[in-house]
């Protein structure tokens, strides 16, 4: 090629490039301006959750049961300190912990470690003044629960979430696992905001750019229709009950039977939420509603009710209770004492297995299973929002599984297995009128403000029986706590009360062995209900096994102090004398 050909060749070659590039320019700046915009943004931003607060739990009178409170956690950056070694040992000696165990937590690898948190003031401060570039603080909430070991199964816990967020940084949020922390998890999280800020090519903010944020909208407090007073009475009376018997565990409700409030609930072996990594898991059990059981004599109450509601009898009908001792479906039916001819009203009194079971086969065994459901055995008793987790049905056979035994089996509370709050709805029920009630843990739930979100209302699950029946049943239930009755040691001086015990041998796989369920129902005042008590334990130990021993004095207990706390008139003058 001649030199005059090659340079017209290369003046064309560079005047096409040339053009080339001017095109891809004009492309660029003009007709594409904005898609390279919005391209280069989005490498520089990042859009980041801003968590919202934890709404808090409180009682029925606003008491915090549990909230979430500022707190300063530590993290370790290995890299850095494997950079800055001579960070090590001022380090170690402000945390009070040793350079070793220090050294053993930093990882090059695994940056910002949390090592520490719930850092006080004081720490903190010093921290800042040393100046360590090997440590980050962040600021977070921790779930504080005020009352430790009370309301610990009702409330349950929260477990914490980290989400990456770039830049080694994590925002934590806190997630309900069990209790009302977990079944109104959906009211108590809020809903996260969300920053969106512009970072440089070494992802570090640039603080003047920050773009649009949307702010987070905090959780809703839940309020309980607990009182943590009342609370509280039952919390001591339970260890009190824990020190003298060392039950297996044990549990006790209060309720208020005409709306169905559960003022109080408490279990053992409990935990403490705020230290729930030393807790064993059988001790985070609301066993109330978890632990299904056979009742024994409480479970009379069904018997009792259906008999005198189809007017088989009345409770001056008398039965022969054939002196303590009588063969049925070929096998015998003890009384704990001989008895011979008694009224329907002192069968009660006196707990006789007998007469029950003679009233039961009066009543015949597919009307006693209709009343046994219609009382909600065999059922959950919480239904829909707010119950709490890990209620079991209980048990209650379908008549095609009842045998020729069964009948002098389930009127005694056997061959049925019951939580203590269906037992609790149960008894409710009659001192209501007849009306069962759903079980209400859950009173409300309001805004930062205070101002109502949803609101939990009494609610009628059926009626069980007539009310004059429920009058009926009201009249025995209080012979059962005189004098000559299984729980005169729960009489409560200046009022009357009606009640019922139970005393259950436990079933194991050798068959019924001399453990026993001691139990007592109580109702308070009983001739205008305010409130119920019912306490379960589990294997007491000693010589009293007795439902009117073991539980009887510990209701009386209770329900003193929580008429007190209720400011209840006394109506009455009750001589207590010390029975079996």
């Amino acid at each position: 090629m001649n030199p005059r050909r090659r340079i017209v060749f290369v003046t064309v070659a560079l005047a096409a490039a040339f053009t080339a590039v001017s095109v891809r320019l004009v492309c660029i700046q003009l007709v594409k301006q904005q898609e390279y915009r919005e391209k280069a943004i989005r490498n520089h931003t990042s859009a980041e959750p801003i968590p919202a607060q934890r709404g808090s739990i409180l009682d029925a009178g606003g008491r915090v049961l549990a909230q979430s409170v500022p707190s300063i956690e530590v993290r370790l950056d290995g890299k850095i300190l494997s950079e800055r070694p001579q960070e090590l040992p001022r380090l170690a000696s402000l945390l009070g912990v040793s350079a070793e165990w220090l050294k053993g937590q930093s990882d090059a690898e695994n940056r910002y470690k949390k090592i520490l948190e719930g850092v006080g003031a004081e720490l903190e401060g010093k921290l800042r003044e040393a100046g360590l570039r090997s440590i980050r603080m962040e600021r977070k909430t921790v779930r504080d629960y005020p009352n430790g070991l009370e309301t610990a199964q009702i409330l349950g816990f929260v477990n914490m979430r980290d989400q990456e967020v770039g830049s080694g940084r994590t925002v934590s949020f806190e997630v309900g696992e069990t209790g009302v922390e977990r079944s109104m998890d959906r009211y108590l999280k809020g809903v996260p905001g969300e920053r969106r800020v512009i970072r440089d090519a070494r992802r570090r903010e640039i603080p003047y750019f920050r773009l649009s944020d949307r702010p987070a909208r905090d959780g809703y407090h839940v309020v309980l229709t607990i009182d943590q007073s009342i609370q509280h009475i039952v919390e001591c009376e339970a260890d009190r009950l824990v020190e003298k018997y060392q039950p297996e565990n044990l549990h006790i409700v209060v309720l208020r039977p005409a709306t169905g409030e559960i003022l109080a609930m408490a279990s053992r072996p409990s935990f403490d939420p705020n230290h729930r990594e030393t807790c064993q898991p059988e001790a985070t059990k609301a066993r109330a509603i978890t632990d299904a059981y056979e009742p024994g004599s409480t479970f009379k109450l069904v018997t009792l009710a259906a008999g005198l509601n189809e007017n088989l009898a009345d409770l001056n009908t008398t039965f022969f209770c054939e002196n303590g001792q009588m063969i049925m479906a070929g096998r015998i039916l003890k009384d704990h004492e001989a008895y011979g001819l008694l009224p329907l009203r002192e069968v009660v009194a006196k707990s006789s297995n007998i007469g029950m079971a003679k009233l039961a086969a009066l009543l015949g065994e597919e009307k006693l299973y209709a009343y046994a459901r219609v009382f909600g055995f065999g059922d959950r008793a919480q239904k829909g929002e707010g119950a709490l987790p890990g209620e079991t049905a209980g048990l209650l056979h379908p008549l095609k599984k009842w045998n020729k035994v069964s009948m002098t089996r389930v009127p005694m509370g056997y061959e049925v297995a019951v939580t203590n709050l269906q037992m609790v709805m149960a008894y409710a029920a009659v001192a209501n009128g007849g009306k069962r009630m759903e079980p209400r843990l859950i009173k409300a739930v309001v805004d930062r403000e205070n101002r109502m979100v949803l609101q939990f209302l009494p609610k009628v699950v059926c009626q069980v029986v007539r009310p004059e029946v429920a009058r009926q049943v009201m009249e025995a239930l209080r012979g059962v706590v005189s004098d000559e009755g299984t729980a005169a040691e729960a009489q409560v001086p200046g009022f009357e009360v009606a009640g019922k015990t139970g005393t259950a041998k436990k079933y194991t796989p050798e068959g019924y062995v001399k453990k026993y369920r001691s139990s007592f129902i109580g109702i308070l005042p009983a001739e205008n209900p305010e409130f119920l008590v019912s306490i379960l334990v589990d294997d007491p130990k000693g010589k009293k096994y007795y439902g009117g021993q073991v539980a009887g004095p510990a209701f009386r207990e209770i329900a003193t102090h929580v008429a007190e706390q209720l400011n209840l008139n006394r109506t009455t003058v009750v001589a207590r004398k010390e029975t079996r």
